[in-house]
């Protein structure tokens, strides 16, 4: 997909990402970088005892953010993306355990422009596992270059 930019965009748009399965490695990945090694992704036994969900499940903001890499591979931000300006709403209705597949939709649900004219588009994303269950959901804000800057 090419980058898309303020103009192109219209309220409405829908965008579906491809799949990835979530493994052992992306789990303990994520437990090294940011040192969360809480027993219930990491420790297989201590879940089996103790955990409501008896198996080990991927981080939340793991998720989360693995959810955020399928849109930017769709290439629609690629070089029309001024800056990312936040993220509201984020939830987590669900688990995601290891070796569930997620994919990421996105719609646009507004677009306006800045009071210095740059634009502005929110995005509705839901994060969902191969059984069609919303696992994460979030509103996220990026400024986008207009046509003319392109």
């Amino acid at each position: 997909m090419k980058p898309i930019y303020f103009e192109e965009y219209k309220v409405g748009d829908h965008f579906v990402t491809n799949g990835r399965t979530i493994t052992d490695w992306d789990v303990y990945s994520f437990a090294g970088l940011t040192a969360d090694w809480n027993p219930l992704h990491v420790d297989e036994e201590w879940c089996k005892e103790n955990s409501q969900f008896k198996r080990r499940i991927a981080h939340g903001p793991l998720t989360t953010v693995l959810g955020l890499g399928l849109i930017t591979r769709l290439g629609c931000f690629d070089g029309s993306v001024i800056a990312f300006l936040g993220m509201d709403t984020l939830r987590i209705p669900a688990p995601v355990f290891l070796g569930d597949t997620i994919r990421s939709e996105m719609e646009v649900i507004e677009k306006k422009l800045s009071s210095k004219g740059q634009g502005i588009v929110r995005f509705k994303v839901e994060v969902k596992n191969q059984r069609n269950e919303v696992v994460v959901h979030f509103i996220i804000a990026n400024m986008v270059k207009h046509l003319a800057e392109a």
